[in-house]
């Protein structure tokens, strides 16, 4: 009961800033984002990206960071976003909140294909811990989610987003990792700007394109993944393709026994 209620609470807490339009206008959020991809656990890939929540319009835009934002335009009117997204938008997640969808892109044997997801795909377990981060009080919530069990940090002074696809708590996700270290985003700056709703909406940027749910993107990718695997070059088997079954979420399944191409490198390699 006491659960119920603290939910309910935040939940009221989150529509309310939803609809106060001129005091959450703009939050950008920098987040440290770290992969150790490899046995050791050593970092194999460093980046920062940044967060920009747009709540008159109730999106989100995720991306590697870069100049977004024009200074002289913010100098001019305060109420101006421009924002475009660069090259192929392969590090871009556009989620809607008002349409519970996001959309970003993921490869295939270097194919890229834009695939589309609901907000609500995560199945959070919110509890007692509390810490401090930013000066924003935050509490815990655990998930498992594609092959991977998260820790999540997030604040209900901030409307829900987070991260990647992350999100769909009541507050937003100030640090998130996953218990096997393989990855971590961590906030390293947050800027909140009031002002009026006289900007456009940033545009969704996949809008034109073909999109794959998350099903049709395993079955696609399993299928791409085998027909790699029996293309032998002409220094033989060595040398096939060998596509991963995991990378942050898992493609295919662990005890999946149409995929043997990395069971074979492992007796290769030993």
């Amino acid at each position: 009961m006491k659960r119920l209620m603290t939910q309910l609470i935040y939940f009221l807490f989150i529509t309310t800033c939803w609809a106060q339009q001129d005091s959450l206008s703009k939050i950008y959020v920098q987040y440290n984002y770290v992969v150790r991809g490899n046995a050791t656990k050593q970092v194999t890939y460093r980046n920062d990206y940044d967060l920009i929540v747009l709540p008159d319009y109730q999106v989100s835009i995720y991306d590697e960071k870069f100049n977004k934002f024009s200074q002289k335009e913010e100098s001019k009117n305060d109420g101006i976003i421009s924002w475009k997204p660069k090259g192929e938008n392969l590090a871009t997640v556009y989620k809607n909140y008002g349409t519970n969808e996001m959309f970003h892109k993921d490869n295939i044997n270097m194919r890229f294909f834009v695939q589309k997801d609901s907000l609500n795909i995560f199945n959070w377990e919110i509890k007692e811990d509390t810490k401090i981060i930013l000066d924003y009080p935050c509490q815990l919530a655990v998930t498992t989610f594609r092959g991977r069990s998260y820790e999540a940090w997030f604040t209900a002074l901030l409307p829900d987003a987070g991260p990647w696809k992350f999100g769909d708590l009541p507050g937003m996700i100030l640090s998130i990792k996953s218990t096997d270290d393989f990855v971590l985003w961590e906030a390293v700056g947050i800027q909140i700007k009031n002002g009026g709703s006289d900007y456009k909406k940033p545009e969704n940027p996949f809008q034109l394109d073909k999109c794959l749910s998350w099903s049709e993107f395993k079955a696609l990718y399993k299928e791409k993944a085998i027909a790699s695997s029996k293309f032998t070059t002409m220094q033989g088997e060595a040398y096939n393709i060998v596509t991963p079954r995991m990378q942050i979420q898992r493609y295919i399944e662990e005890d999946d026994k149409d995929y043997t191409a990395d069971k074979a490198l492992e007796k290769k390699s030993k």
